[in-house]
């Protein structure tokens, strides 16, 4: 109990020391989706409801509507919850999505509300843009700060088994500030690449970059065992983080659970539901 007590305070700590300086882990450290963090977080290119988390673009490819639900405990600790709805909603016009993430721990909470907008600009061409309001509470303080920024993404199906993805989040820089203080909103670059090499196998990769960090590199594959059954796993450095996961899906559903070990942190359990109506 002493252990993770005093886990508990390093990482309320933490949070706070990264909301004080360069930013928040909300954006380019809360990846959402047990597929997508299964792989590594590689979901530039990655087709899914959760690329509203992602990249907004492929959200163009999404053609039915669409409800997910992703839940995971970071590092295991109790109290600490990261939590995240997706509704895609596809027209003939655009496709268009709203999105809620969460997390937090007592006396610190962050939250996301977004809108995005996705089309399909060509046969192989898809953008897709969405508008983010982010909001840090302090309720032992009773108090809360917010802002507005944007993010946006491409995605490039070169051939039916290769596709490129870019996102962007957080281009202009928005910062926010509480007690006093100012604190910079990262700007982060990823771009990515998924190849399906055969219809029960898929490689994906991904480079971030984030703003006074260095680049991180991520790798994941995932094998289709059986007509529902998918075993995924992944690697990203720096922190270095190992990654695994299983999926299951059957017509309109589809479930996924994915365990990633920390260098240093440890492990974070994660499940996601997802409805395809």
């Amino acid at each position: 109990m002493n252990g993770a007590i005093v886990k508990t305070g390093l990482l309320t700590l933490a949070l706070c020391s990264i909301f004080f300086s360069k930013g928040y882990p909300i954006g380019e450290e809360s990846l959402v989706g047990a597929r997508e963090v299964s792989l590594a977080g590689a979901s530039t290119a990655l087709i899914s409801p959760f690329s509203v988390f992602n990249n907004q673009a492929a959200l163009a490819q999404v053609k039915r509507f669409s409800i997910g639900i992703d839940y995971r405990q970071p590092f295991l600790i109790d109290g600490f919850a990261d939590k995240a709805l997706a509704v895609v909603i596809p027209t003939p016009l655009s496709t268009f999505a709203f999105s809620v993430q969460q997390k937090g721990i007592p006396g610190y909470n962050e939250s996301r509300f977004g809108f995005a907008m996705a089309k399909s600009l060509s046969k192989r061409i898809s953008a897709g843009i969405q508008f983010n309001y982010f909001q840090v509470d302090f309720p032992e303080q009773g108090s809360h700060r917010g802002t507005f920024l944007i993010e946006f993404g491409l995605l490039y199906q070169t051939t039916n088994n290769v596709t490129l993805g870019l996102h962007i989040f957080n281009p202009a820089a928005a910062s926010i500030e509480s007690l006093n203080l100012k604190s910079d909103l990262p700007v982060s670059v990823t771009s990515g690449i998924s190849l399906k090499p055969s219809s029960n196998l898929l490689f994906v990769a991904a480079i971030a970059y984030c703003t006074d960090k260095p680049l991180n590199i991520r790798m994941g594959i995932e094998y289709q065992f059986s007509e529902s059954f998918f075993l995924r796993g992944g690697f990203s450095g720096k922190p270095i983080r190992h990654s695994i996961g299983l999926g299951y899906k059957c017509r309109s559903f589809a479930t996924d659970f994915a365990l990633v070990h920390h260098e240093t942190l440890g492990y974070t359990p994660s499940i996601s539901i997802l409805l395809n109506l």
